[in-house]
């Protein structure tokens, strides 16, 4: 019964569940149904559930450290904070290695709570007695996480720390930044500017002090995109505001006889975006595009009511130059976050998130950017020149946190290369390959930013009637 004991602990864990579950005499009425002698053989109560949960705990983290003792690999680690929504802080660290039998493994080491501040001494503390516990301190390989410089300060301490002769070049070849955190970063510049953790900050605090109408103003004043932020929670303020959405979006399907053979689009929910997460901008956008139509003639029909407090706000309707400019954006952003997601898997069994796709990754949007900019050149040329100048040439203050590869050459495990690529990181990977990828990353912020200034300049159509290629720019 002890596999029976260890199931019923892991669908209480993998299903956050409290531990009363079994007690459920529902629950129990169908386990004697399926075995009359189930019930009586294993205890369900709250009690034996923990200290189950405990007995497994204490054999699986045995289990775990054989596996990291026996690595034919150095042990690496990831990790990232958490901030819950009771606002207590968490850390994460995973340890990645090659195992004897030559797989590719990632272990949870710690889910702990971060105590004090998030400056990179105390993470490095954290990260110091997490290695420690499970004896890898001699075995630490590189460390891979988000590219904020107290990650920078944690990574310098934490490997002086454990090894005095590690220089601040040696943690500098160790330190692998987040490939998905560098697109968050260009994809954040590009929507909300060089200061969208200024940006990001404002909208909480508005949020916090309950000013609405100040909110409002600061994301209208992103464009488009602030505006279609401000109509979206605008129908979700009320559950009484969604339904009417809906309503009118059945309504208008059937009036729309002609649209028998395409699938209802009547249930989707509009999604509302953060300032935090780029990505959810970026689903914002699509959703929206898909029920274009839909929102136009929601607003078009609240405007006729007499209460302006039931109508969209007029400094919020989307004309159709807004809409151009949607789905231009979308256009630029699609790559972006199709490479994102497609980079966040395992690497095993050929599935993505191989080294080798961050490379080309990199080079892929580099070129998607600089096609787009080939084709605003010549319709900005006649910009003011002193803005378009510091667009093009100022360095965003965001792309001093990114540099994409390490300095110089770190040992990579043979692992990491594709076997379907000939392609050896090992080798290939030089000082001035390195150099490359540092400028591909600062030249994607410099893109967005001229991209950002360009759209509000050549509506979409117009390039799409100029060019040919336009669909080889999705993946």
């Amino acid at each position: 019964m002890a596999r029976i004991r260890e199931l019923s602990v892991g669908y209480i864990v993998d299903s956050n569940l409290p531990f009363i579950t079994f007690e459920s005499t529902y629950l129990q009425e169908l386990f004697r149904q399926l075995d009359s002698d189930l019930h009586v053989q294993v205890p369900w109560g709250r009690t034996t559930a923990k200290k189950d949960l405990e007995d497994i705990l204490s054999l699986k983290r045995a289990a775990v450290k054989e596996e990291l003792d026996e690595a034919v690999t150095q042990i690496h680690i990831s990790f990232d904070l958490w901030t819950s929504p009771n606002r207590l802080a968490f850390i994460s660290i995973f340890g990645h290695f090659i195992d004897r039998s030559n797989l590719y493994q990632s272990r949870l080491l710690a889910f702990r709570r971060q105590i004090r501040s998030h400056a990179g001494e105390n993470i490095a503390y954290t990260v110091r007695n997490v290695v420690r516990d499970w004896g890898i301190d001699r075995k630490l390989g590189v460390s891979i996480c988000d590219n904020a410089a107290s990650n920078d300060v944690c990574l310098r301490s934490l490997y002086t720390t454990l090894d005095a002769s590690v220089t601040r070049a040696d943690t500098g070849a160790r330190r692998m930044r987040c490939f998905g955190h560098i697109f968050n970063l260009v994809a954040q510049a590009f929507l909300y500017g060089d200061d969208a953790a200024s940006f990001e900050l404002q909208s909480e605090a508005y949020g916090m002090l309950e000013r609405a109408e100040e909110d409002l103003e600061h994301w209208r004043a992103k464009g488009p995109v602030g505006k279609l932020h401000n109509i979206v929670k605008f129908i979700r303020a009320s559950p009484q505001r969604t339904e009417a959405f809906k309503s009118h979006a059945r309504e208008q399907e059937e009036a729309d006889s002609y649209k028998l053979a395409e699938e209802s689009t009547a249930e989707l929910e509009v999604i509302q975006n953060n300032a935090t997460r780029w990505n959810s901008t970026y689903m914002m956008i699509e959703r929206a595009l898909i029920k274009q139509s839909e929102l136009n003639s929601f607003i078009q029909e609240l405007g006729l009511e007499a209460d302006a407090s039931r109508r969209v706000p007029t400094a919020d309707i989307l004309t159709s130059d807004d809409w151009k400019v949607l789905r231009e954006v979308s256009h630029i952003l699609e790559p972006i976050y199709n490479m994102t997601m497609r980079t966040q898997g395992w690497g095993t069994s050929g599935g993505h998130g191989r080294l080798w796709e961050v490379m080309t990754g990199m080079e892929f949007v580099l070129e998607h950017l600089e096609d787009w900019k080939v084709l605003y050149e010549d319709e900005t040329a006649n910009s003011a020149t002193e803005e378009r100048r510091m667009i093009q040439g100022g360095e965003p203050e965001l792309a001093t946190g990114v540099k994409s590869t390490p300095a110089r050459p770190s040992t990579v495990d043979k692992s990491e290369s594709d076997p379907h690529v000939s392609h050896d990181y090992r080798h290939d990977f030089n000082a001035t390959r390195s150099r490359r990828y540092t400028a591909v990353a600062k030249q994607l912020f410099r893109l967005v930013h001229l991209l950002a200034y360009s759209l509000m300049r050549m509506p979409f159509l117009y390039i799409l009637e100029r060019t040919t290629y336009m669909t080889m720019l999705v993946l």
